[in-house]
């Protein structure tokens, strides 16, 4: 059950929020698929979710649920001819919507029965957990995930 953190906007915040996703940028980004990219990626999401009008709070839990999508393609997936992996952000209505691509084909996560790890084996979990829509897109030559958050006053309280 989500439910929204502030009061709803009043109409004059409601339209500026409209304008935000009028005249937001689409972010096409393209990461050479190193672990040094990690913070290249993470900046560039939090630059458009404040952009976008996003609390510091929604904004850190996109970026996190961004980031673990990055470092899956970095060091599951596999980089395209020109070795890199594809980061776009781009305004859906009131959300943001990321979208992370590798050219790999889609591993599934470890077996049921290997324990996790402190420091992996819970990516999808968090991105599910992050934000309020997690998509895995598995094609033939690409693996996607894409990821939409909307902006917190917009969630509707279940």
């Amino acid at each position: 059950m989500r439910t929204h953190l502030l009061p709803l906007p009043s109409p004059p915040e409601q339209a500026a929020y409209a304008g935000a996703a009028e005249s937001f940028e689409p972010v096409d980004l393209r990461l050479p698929a190193r672990p040094s990219e990690l913070k290249r990626a993470r900046d560039c999401v939090a630059a458009a979710a404040a952009e976008f009008g996003f609390t510091r709070k929604a904004a850190y839990e996109l970026v996190f649920a961004v980031n673990e999508a990055v470092t899956n393609a970095i060091k599951h997936g596999r980089p395209d001819d020109d070795g890199t992996i594809s980061l776009t952000i781009d305004a859906d209505g009131d959300a943001l919507v990321c979208e992370v691509q590798d050219a790999g084909p889609f591993i599934p996560p470890r077996a049921a029965h290997e324990p996790v790890s402190a420091e992996s084996g819970r990516g999808f979990a968090f991105m599910s957990a992050l934000t309020d829509h997690f998509e895995l897109l598995v094609e033939p030559a690409a693996t996607i995930v894409r990821l939409r958050k909307l902006r917190p006053a917009l969630v509707p309280s279940a």
